[in-house]
């Protein structure tokens, strides 16, 4: 009787473990998120990831070209070297369907062909119970995008 007690109760546990690494794979929600991406403009890339609430689609690299963002006669006063750099957008989709206000850091690395690091930017932006792109515009110079070979993408969500 001992034995198929201990059977029975063995069977048991097996199957609430399973049950547990079961739902734990499938949950998809993570505070923190990396994902690396050869540099191509013009390119949408999927990213997939669900950071918090926050979904977010796709990711596209996209040259603004030189002295992007630049208009007016400020850029002028401060000696602005508009011609020498160009404006690098990431360009994201994202969601956030429920109404949890959630806010994701993006913080991007700019790598060569090798790996090391050129340039990095970090911005924030919020998604309360909507859907909209988000644009992360960062100024380079103009002669170091062809030395661009990926970009990481770190995001942390928190809400």
């Amino acid at each position: 009787m001992m034995n198929a007690r201990a059977l029975w109760l063995t069977a048991a546990v097996g199957v609430c473990v399973a049950a547990t690494l079961s739902l734990a794979a499938q949950d998809t929600h993570s505070l923190s998120a990396e994902r690396s991406f050869d540099f191509k403009t013009g390119k949408v890339f999927d990213l997939g990831v669900q950071i918090g609430q926050v979904k977010i689609a796709s990711v596209e690299f996209q040259n603004m070209g030189r002295g992007y963002g630049q208009g007016g006669f400020a850029p002028r006063v401060r000696g602005s070297d508009s011609e020498a750099s160009t404006t690098i957008r990431l360009h994201v989709l994202a969601e956030n369907p429920t109404t949890e206000k959630w806010e994701v850091s993006f913080a991007v690395e700019f790598l060569d062909k090798s790996g090391k690091l050129i340039d990095r930017v970090t911005k924030k932006s919020k998604w309360d119970h909507e859907a909209k792109p988000y644009d992360l515009d960062h100024e380079l110079l103009d002669y170091v995008v062809p030395m661009i070979g990926q970009v990481r993408i770190k995001l942390e969500g928190k809400h």
